[in-house]
């Protein structure tokens, strides 16, 4: 083959342009820090960046929703520390009226509980990041107020509803107590129904409930067998005059899982509390049916997990005070029962701070693995770039006293 002139001036000039253009790059690299300026420098390199970005994109999402939890859970912590407190002084009040001596000042102690029942109620209402802690996720209202004639204390019938945060890409974290679980009266259907029974068999429970001035009524619960694994829930709530305040329009259809036994649906949705607001007979009961089932017998139970909640428990235990009635042994209880309670929460919310706090660490600790995987893939070693452009610099100096040497002169040069 026959090198021509011509051939030898390209190849020269095109390694000196190659040349030029790595140097260019080194210059570039060492200025900016950064190896990877282009997908076509390192068409690998490039997609682990990509990757890498994308899961330290998610790990800071992720971080900040946990932070934004851990704000939301320092503030519920807060306020159950405080209604806590609180009621560790109402129960050593309660408790001081056993003694018939501090029963000559019912009038003083009345006083006493009233001032913790007005700063446990602010404190219920309290908020958090312009949400109300004990809302649950409905934010149109307090959870919490007196009625109109400031006898009773209400509850907002929509204080339920789990306000999550998600943690990872397949978890998503409760970060609220409801107000509904930790100061409302809610009744547990408990039990089994039979389902080798027959279609119109009928399985009824009463329970005693109250409303908030005290006064007792009858809940009557009524499951009627319509089909294999379908029932139809009816209930109803009379008076001590045995007169029916209140009846279900319709019943709810119930089905069963034919295998496991546990409840579905409920009127073709999912299971929830159902909810039973009389404002005109002061009466704001829950049921909850998560734990009914279907098995081999019928042993239907009804519980509740109080008479009153805590607010009209107080209020009637100020009342009678005023009136010379010192509290009883079943009001006591109930109020140590609350006290319980939000002890288990403040323990719940404990452990959901830990969960947090442990999770964060991880996420830390990844976000770093993954930006140090970057700076390798990525970074620019400054003393071994200006080397290798030193050496570019030498040969690209060479090259070119090389070409002036043997490639055919220009007219310029024979001028």
């Amino acid at each position: 083959m026959r090198i021509t002139e011509t051939m030898m001036s390209n190849y020269y000039v095109g390694s000196i342009n190659k040349l030029k253009e790595r140097i260019s790059l080194l210059q570039r690299q060492i200025s900016t820090g950064v190896k990877i300026e282009k997908p076509s420098d390192s068409p690998t390199g490039a997609v682990r960046i990509i990757r890498n970005n994308d899961q330290i994109s998610q790990i800071e999402s992720y971080l900040k929703n946990i932070q934004t939890g851990l704000s939301f859970l320092d503030q519920t912590t807060f306020a159950l520390q405080s209604i806590q407190d609180e009621m560790v002084s109402v129960v050593t009040k309660l408790e001081e009226l056993i003694n018939p001596v501090n029963q000559q000042n019912m009038g003083l102690y009345a006083d006493m509980l009233e001032s913790s029942l007005n700063l446990i109620l602010d404190v219920s209402n309290s908020k958090a990041d312009s949400k109300y802690i004990f809302g649950g996720t409905d934010q149109s209202g307090k959870p919490f107020a007196y009625s109109s004639d400031g006898q009773t204390i209400e509850q907002n019938t929509k204080i339920r509803g789990y306000n999550k945060v998600r943690i990872s890409q397949s978890i998503e974290q409760r970060i609220n107590i409801t107000g509904l679980e930790l100061f409302g009266t809610i009744i547990s259907v408990e039990g089994t129904l039979d389902k080798n029974s027959a279609a119109g068999n009928t399985v009824s429970q009463s329970l005693s409930i109250y409303d908030n001035l005290g006064n007792q009524y009858t809940l009557q619960f009524n499951l009627l067998k319509t089909n294999s694994n379908q029932y139809d829930l009816t209930y109803s709530i009379i008076d001590s005059s045995n007169n029916t305040i209140y009846s279900t329009p319709t019943a709810a259809q119930l089905v069963f899982n034919s295998t496991s036994g546990k409840l579905e649906t409920v009127d073709g949705s999912s299971p929830s509390i159902i909810n039973i607001n009389l404002p005109s007979n002061n009466i704001n009961t829950n049921i909850d049916l998560g734990l009914l089932r279907e098995s081999d017998s019928d042993s239907l139970q009804l519980n509740s997990n109080q008479d009153l909640d805590i607010f009209n428990q107080l209020k009637l235990i100020i009342n009678n005070l005023r009136n010379g009635i010192p509290p009883t042994d079943q009001q006591r209880a109930a109020v140590n029962a609350f006290n319980s309670r939000v002890v288990s929460k403040l323990s719940e919310i404990g452990n959901v701070v830990n969960q947090f706090t442990a999770i964060e660490s991880m996420l830390n600790q990844q976000n770093l693995d993954l930006t140090e995987s970057n700076a390798q893939i990525n970074s620019v070693d400054a003393a071994k770039a200006i080397i290798e452009l030193q050496g570019q610099d030498y040969l690209l100096q060479l090259s070119q006293k090389l070409a002036a040497t043997i490639l055919p002169k220009s007219l310029l040069d024979y001028l």
